[in-house]
C-alpha cells in the first residue's frame, strides 16, 4: 500500500495542470471537430499545406492531439473535411453573387469577382483541391470534388453557350475558359511578391488587389468577346 499510495496521493504538478487545461476544454463531439477544422484552416492559410502536422492542428485548438486521429483519422481526411467545408462556402459565395437575371457577361464577370475576392482569403484551396483530387482514394472524397467542379464547369459552359447564341461571345473552348477561370483566382496571391519587386509595395494593398481583379476579369471576358472594343483599356 505504501509506494502506491504514495503515486496516488502526489499532486498534480503546476505545469502538468496547465497542460492538461490547455489541451482539454471537454467540449461536445461537434465543437471540438469544429475547433480542429478551424485551426487547420487557419494554419493552412498562414503555411501551406506542405508544412501543416496533425499536432499542429491539435496545439492551434489547444486540444489533444488524439482528438484529431479520433475525428479524422488521417491528415487526409483532415484536408478532405477542410475542402469540403471551405468549398461550400465558396459555391454559396458564387451563387450569392449573381442575380437570377444576370445576363451572360455579366453573369460570368460576378463569379470570376466572387472567386477572386473568395481565395484571396482562402490562397491554399486551389492546390489542396489538386492534391486531393490525385492522392485521395475514397471514392466519395473524389466523388464530392469532381462533381463541385463539374457543377460549375457546366454552369459556365450553360453561360459561353448563351452569350455566344445572343452574338455577345465568340464560339470558345469552356475546357480552357473554366481553366483559365479558376487559375486566375488565386494568381493576385501567387504574384504578389513579383509585383511587390517591380513595382514596389503598395501603399494600399486592397487597393492594387481591386486594381487586379478589374483587369484580370477585363482580359478574360475581352478574351471571348465577339467584338472586343476598341476603346477597352485595362485598369
Amino acid at each position: 500500500m505504501g509506494k502506491n499510495a504514495s503515486r496516488a496521493a502526489r499532486p498534480v504538478s503546476k505545469r502538468a495542470a496547465r497542460a492538461k487545461k490547455n489541451r482539454d476544454y471537454h467540449l461536445p463531439p461537434g465543437v471540438a471537430r469544429q475547433s480542429l477544422l478551424q485551426s487547420a484552416i487557419r494554419l493552412l492559410n498562414e503555411r501551406g499545406m506542405g508544412n501543416v502536422s496533425l499536432n499542429d492542428v491539435a496545439r492551434e485548438a489547444k486540444l489533444n492531439p488524439a482528438l484529431v486521429t479520433y475525428y479524422f483519422g488521417s491528415k487526409d481526411n483532415l484536408f478532405q473535411a477542410v475542402v469540403e467545408q471551405v468549398v461550400g462556402e465558396w459555391r454559396a459565395e458564387v451563387i450569392a453573387a449573381v442575380p437570377e437575371d444576370a445576363g451572360p457577361e455579366d453573369a460570368l464577370r460576378l463569379r470570376a469577382r466572387a472567386t477572386m475576392h473568395f481565395l484571396r482569403r482562402y490562397p491554399y484551396l486551389t492546390r489542396l483541391i489538386m492534391h486531393q483530387m490525385m492522392t485521395v482514394k475514397s471514392k466519395e472524397s473524389r466523388f464530392f470534388i469532381e462533381n463541385f467542379a463539374r457543377i460549375n464547369f457546366e454552369e459556365h459552359t450553360a453561360l459561353l453557350r448563351k452569350g455566344a447564341e445572343a452574338g455577345i461571345f465568340r464560339p470558345v473552348d469552356p475546357l480552357f475558359y473554366f481553366a483559365h477561370y479558376v487559375a486566375i483566382g488565386d494568381l493576385y496571391a501567387n504574384l504578389r511578391p513579383m509585383m511587390e519587386r517591380l513595382g514596389g509595395k503598395a501603399e494600399n494593398d486592397d487597393a492594387r488587389f481591386e486594381a487586379f481583379v478589374e483587369a484580370m476579369i477585363e482580359m478574360l471576358i475581352y478574351g471571348i468577346a465577339a467584338k472586343p472594343k476598341k476603346s477597352a483599356k485595362l485598369r
